[in-house]
């Protein structure tokens, strides 16, 4: 597979894992990783790519709404109230998808092997 279409099938990915968070909610994020996991049963790094897919999909949608201000306040009241700051709920906000989609894209690809 060249580098171009794996590069236009991680785009597709983080489309797909967008749009299904903003339409349906957060557990399509999980679903397509783990429908990616059947389809490319190949690639090895499949789950480290499905997080990656995961960031950047929630990152997308976290950058749509930071033309009006609002986010950046409600991430500061929000980390302040929890203690840990703006920051660090941002980062822990888009490792949430992360993970989901690394174990959904795991799961499927070790239920696969056996």
């Amino acid at each position: 597979m060249t580098t171009a279409s794996r590069v236009a099938k991680f785009a597709m990915i983080v489309g797909a894992m967008a749009a299904g968070t903003w339409f349906v909610g957060w557990w399509t994020v999980p679903v397509i990783a783990a429908v990616w996991a059947i389809v490319d049963r190949t690639d090895r790094t499949l789950p480290l790519r499905a997080a990656g897919a995961g960031i950047a999909a929630w990152g997308l949608l976290l950058a749509a709404q930071l033309p009006g201000g609002s986010l950046e306040r409600l991430a500061i009241a929000v980390g302040t109230a929890m203690g840990v700051g703006a920051l660090p709920l941002v980062v822990l906000t888009l490792l949430y998808p992360a993970l989901l989609a690394a174990s959904a894209a795991g799961l499927v690809r070790a239920l696969a092997a056996r």
